[in-house]
């Protein structure tokens, strides 16, 4: 069951394309707050806001209510908590705009994001997928990290070496996001992105906007500090075999799917790392070399060797 708050937005067309921002949240009565107000000083004006709630016990509701009871966002309150991948899935299903674009709820927009948005996709009407730069920032907005994407060259190249898409700043059109899902499969929460990007990147070419309009918040809570490591080892292999099995997937992919098993296993290593589990990093290592032998020349293995081993002589 959910409630719906049933704002109805002016719709466009896409000479000023509508954007739907999908939200999903979960006790973050101390972040939300802050991440609207960076959609709400977008200086495109043709968006709705839709807030997917998995029914938090903290303060979020009451600190939303106003916001929907005036119409600037469209609450949607799920009576239990299934995660971002199904809070996700809720938004794409209850969404009207021509382009939807996903944001945490401790996450920020920069104020030209979706007026860039908009201008690309009316000059690159051929992209129906595309996504623009983000960094990683503190929670006064100071810059930490500049993440530096793969080239789109090769697509399928970069996809499978690692969710660069991550799940901010990405925008889907209408046509993609009436047709995918999320997988929910409860383990896969943390690289059920990766996933869904797997899928679309299959069959979709992706633009990119070469700006940093988007910030993930550095935080304590942040999901990516909080999983658990034998769940995510299940989701990951669970994701891999369901690539393998697939008829279209294993097609599209059949000369990526040991460089995608292999780069699971390293990130694995890196959460093992985090948890001063090094000798289950050390293990995830030699399982991805295992995978693909090839792995052990890139740069992301060379720096997950470096940093299990100088984790083993600390211990």
């Amino acid at each position: 069951m959910c409630f719906v708050n049933r704002f109805l937005p002016v719709m466009t067309n896409l000479n000023s394309p509508l954007f739907s921002v999908v939200i999903p949240t979960y006790n973050r009565d101390k972040f939300i707050l802050n991440t609207l107000s960076t959609v709400f000083a977008q200086t495109y004006p043709h968006y709705e806001v839709i807030v997917v709630d998995n029914a938090s016990t903290d303060e979020t509701i009451e600190l939303l209510r106003p916001f929907a009871n005036s119409g600037k966002i469209r609450l949607i309150q799920h009576d239990q908590n299934f995660e971002r991948a199904r809070s996700r899935n809720t938004g794409m299903e209850n969404a009207r705009g021509d382009y939807l674009t996903f944001l945490d709820s401790d996450d920020f927009m920069r104020p030209n994001c979706l007026a860039d948005a908009a201008e690309f996709s009316i000059k690159n009407p051929q992209y129906k997928c595309f996504h623009n730069l983000y960094d990683l920032v503190d929670a006064d907005g100071t810059v930490l990290h500049k993440y530096k994407l793969r080239s789109l060259e090769n697509r399928l190249d970069a996809i499978t070496r690692g969710n660069f898409m991550a799940c901010i700043g990405n925008f889907l059109h209408r046509e993609i996001y009436e047709s995918y899902r999320f997988d929910t499969i409860q383990d896969l929460t943390g690289g059920e992105d990766w996933e869904f990007w797997m899928r679309i990147i299959a069959d979709y070419e992706v633009g990119r906007i070469e700006k940093y309009n988007c910030s993930i918040q550095q935080h304590s809570e942040r999901t990516i500090n909080n999983q658990n490591v034998e769940a995510m080892e299940r989701g990951l292999k669970y994701m891999v075999s369901k690539f393998r099995r697939d008829e279209h997937l294993s097609i599209v992919y059949k000369d990526y799917l040991d460089r995608i098993e292999a780069n699971c296993f390293l990130y694995l290593n890196l959460l093992a790392n985090d948890n001063a589990s090094h000798k289950l990093a050390s293990d995830y290592l030699r399982q991805a070399r295992k995978a693909d032998t090839s792995v052990i020349f890139t740069s992301r293995f060379l720096r997950s060797l470096r940093r299990t081993v100088m984790g083993q002589i600390r211990a």
